[in-house]
């Protein structure tokens, strides 16, 4: 049954090519009446006519995913995906807190995230770092590209099926390196180090035009400090968004960095719809 909601967008992943939608991304958000974190699919993001962005409002037409038994999974229909407001970094982290940092999102460890996806198939959660060990990228293998482009030429002969066709195809290139971070949970029951990629979009576009302006391992270097930088416990209060994918459901990967200032007022609850004044809600 589709449900119109209201959802604040906190990730996108990088785009993959789909036989089904051609290109899609996996977009991250929390929903508005209930406040959890929800996996929204399919949508062919670069495609839109007025794309949003992270910590937009939008509103759109969803329901579950019935194929995947993750409960945040849902489908969206595309062509009712409306941006109706956004929150500005400025003044904006007090309120992201009160709907991202709340009772159900946050897992003191992803040994505890890990737990909850083996009792009831959890498969979005937030994490905090004690320390962060290193960030670093790793070299994907061959065999990696050449999946890759079999799976754009196999996009490309269905495209016309699910893209209009006087709509122009634009590049996506394959992404040579895996951004990886090493750290510790910020839970004293926790002694493992934990070792995940991070798939987060605006990591991997940063790294690509770096790679066209400065070279590949000054661009490399860049990302890793815009990590390090970002995430730093001295000047940030540092989460990751973690989940899973269906085939492979008891591992996590970084899919969202979450980065508030230290001194912003945290809040578990978000406030009530009534007192929230965005357009067209």
């Amino acid at each position: 049954m589709w449900t119109k909601k209201k959802l604040l967008i906190w990730g996108k992943t990088y785009p993959e090519f789909s036989r089904t939608y051609y290109e899609t991304v996996c977009t991250g958000a929390v929903d508005g009446e209930t406040g959890r974190l929800v996996r929204i699919y399919p949508i062919p993001l670069r495609y839109m006519t007025e794309p949003f962005k992270k910590y937009d409002w939008i509103e759109a037409e969803i329901e579950r995913n019935s194929s995947d038994f993750r409960p945040e999974s849902f489908r969206i229909r595309q062509d009712t995906i409306k941006v109706v407001g956004h929150l500005d970094p400025d003044d904006g982290w007090k309120e992201r807190n009160q709907w991202v940092l709340r009772d159900g999102n946050v897992f003191s460890s992803v040994e505890a995230l890990q737990a909850a996806e083996k009792k009831d198939h959890t498969s979005l959660g937030m994490v905090k770092p004690k320390q962060i060990l290193r960030v670093y990228c790793k070299r994907r293998p061959d065999s990696d590209r050449v999946e890759w482009e079999q799976h754009r030429a196999q996009a490309l002969a269905q495209r016309d099926l699910f893209v209009d066709a006087e709509t122009e195809t634009k590049d996506l290139q394959f992404m040579p390196v895996q951004y990886r971070a090493c750290f510790r949970c910020d839970d004293p029951g926790c002694t493992t180090e934990h070792d995940l990629s991070i798939l987060d979009w605006e990591l991997y576009q940063l790294s690509r035009k770096q790679y066209a302006q400065r070279g590949a391992a000054q661009a490399e270097r860049d990302v890793i400090k815009k990590v390090e930088d970002q995430m730093d416990p001295g000047k940030r209060d540092p989460y990751f968004f973690l989940g899973n994918t269906k085939a492979h459901s008891n591992s996590f990967m970084i899919v969202g960095l979450y980065y508030p200032a230290r001194d912003v007022q945290k809040s578990k609850r978000p406030p009530e719809t009534g007192t929230l004044k965005f357009p067209g809600f």
